[in-house]
């Protein structure tokens, strides 16, 4: 943005493209909300942690797309790839609990969610939306922002 060079170009998915999208991400859903809750947790945790190798990379693409200075977009990342704790907040509002001593609440996934992440912080808001989907069962799918 800063020097009004164009530093990729992004195909725009058709209606049908992304109402295939949907139905692939429904399709994978319901294995995924079969994978025990800590397993899922475990799962993201190692995923999230892979982006760590990528920050260098992430926060200079942050730079060149949005203009952001690359001192914030280095926070930003790194902010992004330390999410154990989060994960495991998520983890304990998503285990089932006894109420009264017979009564056992669950959860239940509620299929497939979509996300139109913001601009200003593309990493870190992507994650902290995505990740509470995804540990509760859910697929994802993100619209991510021009």
């Amino acid at each position: 943005p800063a020097t009004e060079e164009i530093v990729h170009r992004v195909k725009v998915s058709t209606e049908e493209e992304v109402e295939a999208t949907v139905r692939a991400a429904h399709a994978a859903q319901h294995a995924w909300s079969t994978v025990p809750l800590s397993d899922r947790v475990e799962l993201l945790k190692r995923a999230v942690r892979r982006l760590k190798a990528d920050e260098t990379a992430l926060a200079s693409l942050i730079t060149a797309e949005m203009g952001k200075p690359h001192d914030e977009a280095t926070e930003e990342v790194s902010g992004a790839v330390d999410k154990d704790a989060l994960l495991d907040l998520i983890e304990s509002a998503n285990a089932s609990e006894t109420k009264g001593g017979n009564c056992v609440v669950t959860r239940a996934p509620h299929g497939v969610v979509a996300i139109v992440s913001p601009w200003n912080f593309p990493v870190d808001e992507l994650l902290l939306l995505a990740l509470p989907a995804l540990a509760a069962g859910n697929a994802v799918v993100v619209k991510p922002s021009e």
